[in-house]
């Protein structure tokens, strides 16, 4: 059973090869530094997910990948931190991302209403969008260094074990 997801999990190139939006970055993904498993590119890329994961534009895996290739970062485990912000976390996440820009900002958190029209969008926008953009980069860089740093130390503990 652990083997059957294990292999459902596993990224390869050749998956990589046939999603049309991962062809932006070309033959860059099957580099073999996208691959490795030292600690700075397993952690770099466990912190280069959970930020892409708090940018608040759709295509996070793209974000990720981007980071990847730009810092050398293990390509899988990025790909998969980015679920750190999935259907279940999303809404909180981003509320949180919100309060937390407005306590920066020393605003009071607005009460939200949605309407579905471009009037109220282009009026709300102005007042929700830099709290809500504010926190987003505050918590994403956060979680990236704390994501980053948990996985390094658990790397250490686990090839210590492993060794000794």
């Amino acid at each position: 059973m652990n083997n059957h997801w294990r292999s459902r999990l596993k990224v390869t190139p050749e998956q990589l090869r046939q999603h049309k939006w991962f062809a932006l970055f070309g033959e860059r993904l099957f580099a073999p530094a996208l691959w490795q498993s030292g600690t700075r590119a397993l952690s770099g890329a466990c912190a280069a997910g959970l930020f892409a994961s708090w940018v608040p534009l759709p295509m996070h895996s793209l974000i990720a990948v981007g980071l990847a290739v730009l810092f050398s970062l293990n390509l899988p485990l990025a790909l998969l931190a980015v679920w750190f912000n999935n259907p279940i976390t999303l809404p909180f996440m981003y509320l949180w991302a919100y309060r937390t820009g407005c306590t920066l900002l020393q605003l009071t958190p607005a009460p939200f209403h949605l309407e579905w029209s471009l009037a109220w969008f282009e009026q709300e926008a102005a007042s929700l969008l830099p709290p809500f953009l504010l926190g987003s980069l505050l918590l994403g860089l956060l979680t990236a260094s704390l994501g980053g740093l948990l996985c390094a130390l658990l790397l250490r503990l686990f090839r210590r074990h492993r060794t000794g």
